[in-house]
């Protein structure tokens, strides 16, 4: 499988659609799917979001660009957020508790995970009600069908969807089962409002996939140590 040619392909679909693509390792084990890039300032006009997605592009044609700390793409996708800091405990515990190895050193966790998007929209809130909610819902359906399709998303052994309600796999909608065809396999509780399930793909059991609340304020450490311990072993399993 050669993952440089399928991430490049994403890349170009993304590009052709006017998607975000992502940011880290694209040729790490783990996708994060969060709900949507944090933009302390909302992105108010086409031009704007143009340039976003511009600098996005640029990032992403750079040969490991999250290797150079000092680099001004590098910087624009650092984070300092809960959902960073939840990010980074997650791709930490799972790397290092099966001795599979350790994370490179004290570097950021995108050295070894890639983190994309749901909600193709950068903004200061996911709370969004009435025609904007329909909009976003519209956004994520497109975004959906892009992953859908995507030969370079289906190469990631694990997908961890941090994206709570986003994506729906309920008795009516079943998104998570259609776009990434997978089965549902597991639910686990913690704290109120803090749970994740997992899936599997039936035909390639290779393939991992767990959907999980946003992983910001409130977030339990317990559930995210739990998650870093499915992921670990799974990744172990595969040598």
């Amino acid at each position: 499988m050669d993952r440089e040619k399928l991430f490049k392909e994403f890349l170009e679909e993304c590009k052709k659609n006017s998607q975000i693509c992502g940011a880290g390792n694209p040729y790490a084990q783990i996708l994060l799917v969060g709900q949507e890039h944090r933009s302390d300032e909302p992105i108010e006009s086409e031009k704007e979001w143009q340039g976003y997605l511009e600098k996005n592009y640029r990032y992403c044609e750079i040969e490991n660009p999250w290797i150079d700390d000092n680099s001004e793409l590098w910087r624009i996708y650092q984070n300092s957020t809960p959902t960073w800091s939840s990010y980074q405990r997650l791709i930490e515990k799972a790397l290092s508790e099966r001795k599979k190895r350790v994370l490179h050193g004290d570097k950021d966790f995108e050295f070894d995970a890639f983190t994309t998007e749901l909600n193709n929209e950068a903004k200061p809130s996911s709370r969004v009600k009435g025609k904007e909610r329909e909009k976003l819902r519209e956004r994520i359906e497109t975004r959906l069908k892009l992953f859908e399709k995507s030969d370079y998303i289906k190469s990631f052994p694990v997908i961890i969807l941090a994206c709570g309600g986003y994506i729906r796999n309920d008795k009516k909608v079943r998104e998570i089962e259609d776009t990434f065809h997978v089965s549902f396999s597991k639910r686990y509780d913690y704290s109120t409002g803090n749970w994740f399930c997992t899936h599997y793909d039936d035909t390639d059991p290779s393939r991992l996939v767990i959907h999980t609340r946003q992983l910001s304020n409130g977030v339990s450490y317990k559930m995210i140590d739990e998650i870093a311990s499915v992921v670990g072993n799974h990744l172990y399993n595969l040598k």
